[in-house]
C-alpha cells in the first residue's frame, strides 16, 4: 500500500511530463492531486454505490420505472467509476488516465440522478392534486423543462471537465475547461434551486387549497370514490397519498435536492478556486460533501423508491387517464360519501345501495371497485 510517506520530500523539476514520475523520483506535490486519495473510503463509497444499482434494476424490471431507473442507474455507475478512479490515483497519483477517470464520471453523474427527480414531480402533483387546480403548470410541463435544463447543465460540466483535463500545460485552456464546468454546475445549481421552489409554491397552493375546502389528506381503508377512471381511480390516488410510504418518499425528494444543491454548491466553490486551489485538494471537505450528499440522496430515493410509494403506478398514461379536472371534483366528493356510508353502519354497500367487491388493478395492489355513477 502506498503512503504519503513513500514519496520522495525533495520535487524533480527536470520531469516535466508527470507520467514519467514515481515515488522514488517525484514528491507528493507532483501528482494529479495534492494529497494521496484514501483506499479504504474510496473504495467503500465504489462497493455502496455498486450495491445500490441492484435494487433499482429490480425494481425497473418489476415495475417498469424505465426512466427513473435508467437516469439513476447511469449516475450510480457514473459513482462508482469514478471512485474506482480514485483508488487507481491511489496507487499512482501520477497517472494523468486515473485522473481523468475520477474528475468527468464524479462531475457529470450527480446530474443524472438530478434527473430522475425531476421525472417524479409530475407523478406526485396527479396523485396529490388529481384535478390540477393548484398547479401552475402541466405536470409533464415540470418534467420538461427541468430535464432540459438538466440536460444542459450536463453537457456543460462534460463538455468542461474533458477539456480542463486534456489541457496538460496549457493554461488558457484549463481555464477555458473550468469555466465551462463552473458554468454547468452554476446552471444545475440555479434549476435546482428554481424547482425546489416551485415545489414549495405547489406546496403551499395545495395547503390553502385543502384549508379552504376543510378536506384533508387523510383516509380509511374503507374509503373510496364514485368512479373508476383508467385503472387507476381516485380511490388509488388518496389510499397512496395517505400512506407511510408516500410520505416518506416526499421527504426523500425533498431532502436529496437539498443534499444535491450542497453538494454541486460546494464543487462549484471548488472549481472556482481550479485544480490547484485549496478545496481541491482538501480530502477531508472531499469525503464528506461529495460522496456521502450523493450516498444518502440514492439511499433514500431506494429505501422509498417511487414505485413502491406509487404502489406500482409509474407510466404516465396511467396518471393522465386517472386524472383531469373531474377527478379532482369526484375526490372532492369522498369525504361525503364515506359520511354517508359510515353513518349506515359500515355497509359494504355505497350510497346507491350496490354491493362493492374488492379487485385488483393492474399494479397487484388491492383496491375496491366501485360501479360508475349514473348519469
Amino acid at each position: 500500500m502506498v503512503s504519503g510517506s513513500d514519496f520522495t520530500l525533495t520535487c524533480n523539476t527536470t520531469i516535466i511530463d508527470s507520467s514519467q514520475c514515481t515515488p522514488d523520483t517525484c514528491c507528493l506535490a507532483q501528482g494529479q492531486l495534492a494529497y494521496l486519495p484514501t483506499l479504504a473510503g474510496n473504495a467503500l463509497f465504489a462497493a455502496i454505490f455498486a450495491i445500490l444499482i441492484i435494487p433499482h434494476i429490480l425494481f425497473g424490471i418489476r415495475y417498469k420505472t424505465w426512466s427513473f431507473v435508467s437516469w439513476m442507474s447511469f449516475g450510480l455507475v457514473g459513482e462508482v467509476v469514478g471512485y474506482i478512479g480514485r483508488v487507481m490515483l491511489h496507487n499512482n497519483i501520477f497517472d494523468f488516465n486515473a485522473f481523468l477517470i475520477y474528475l468527468i464520471p464524479l462531475t457529470i453523474a450527480p446530474a443524472f440522478i438530478t434527473a430522475s427527480i425531476y421525472l417524479c414531480l409530475a407523478r406526485v402533483i396527479y396523485i396529490l392534486d388529481p384535478g390540477l387546480v393548484h398547479t401552475r403548470l402541466k405536470p409533464m410541463t415540470y418534467t420538461k423543462i427541468f430535464v432540459t435544463f438538466d440536460f444542459i447543465s450536463l453537457v456543460l460540466q462534460g463538455a468542461g471537465g474533458g477539456v480542463a483535463a486534456t489541457a496538460d500545460n496549457d493554461k488558457a485552456m484549463n481555464d477555458m475547461g473550468v469555466n465551462i464546468m463552473i458554468a454547468g454546475l452554476a446552471f444545475q445549481v440555479i434549476s435546482l434551486v428554481i424547482f425546489s421552489c416551485l415545489c414549495c409554491d405547489f406546496a403551499w397552493r395545495l395547503y390553502k387549497g385543502i384549508v379552504s375546502s376543510g378536506m384533508s389528506f387523510k383516509v380509511s381503508d374503507t374509503d373510496t370514490s364514485d368512479a373508476e377512471l383508467g385503472g387507476v381511480s381516485s380511490t388509488d390516488y388518496a389510499s397512496i397519498k395517505a400512506s407511510k410510504m408516500f410520505k416518506g418518499f416526499i421527504v426523500a425528494l425533498a431532502v436529496a435536492t437539498i443534499l444535491i444543491i450542497t453538494r454541486s454548491s460546494y464543487r462549484l466553490a471548488e472549481l472556482q478556486e481550479g485544480f490547484n486551489g485549496k478545496l481541491a485538494n482538501d480530502e477531508v471537505l472531499f469525503m464528506i460533501l461529495e460522496g456521502p450528499m450523493i450516498i444518502l440522496t440514492c439511499i433514500g430515493l431506494t429505501v422509498f423508491h417511487p414505485a413502491l410509494a406509487m404502489r406500482g403506478l409509474w407510466s404516465m398514461k396511467s396518471f393522465q387517464k386517472g386524472g383531469g379536472a373531474d377527478v379532482g371534483d369526484k375526490l372532492m366528493m369522498t369525504s361525503a360519501t364515506n359520511s354517508a356510508v359510515h353513518s349506515r353502519g359500515g355497509s359494504e354497500e355505497d350510497v346507491s345501495g350496490e354491493q362493492r367487491a374488492p379487485h385488483v388493478n393492474a399494479q397487484g395492489y388491492n383496491v375496491l371497485n366501485v360501479p360508475a355513477k349514473r348519469r
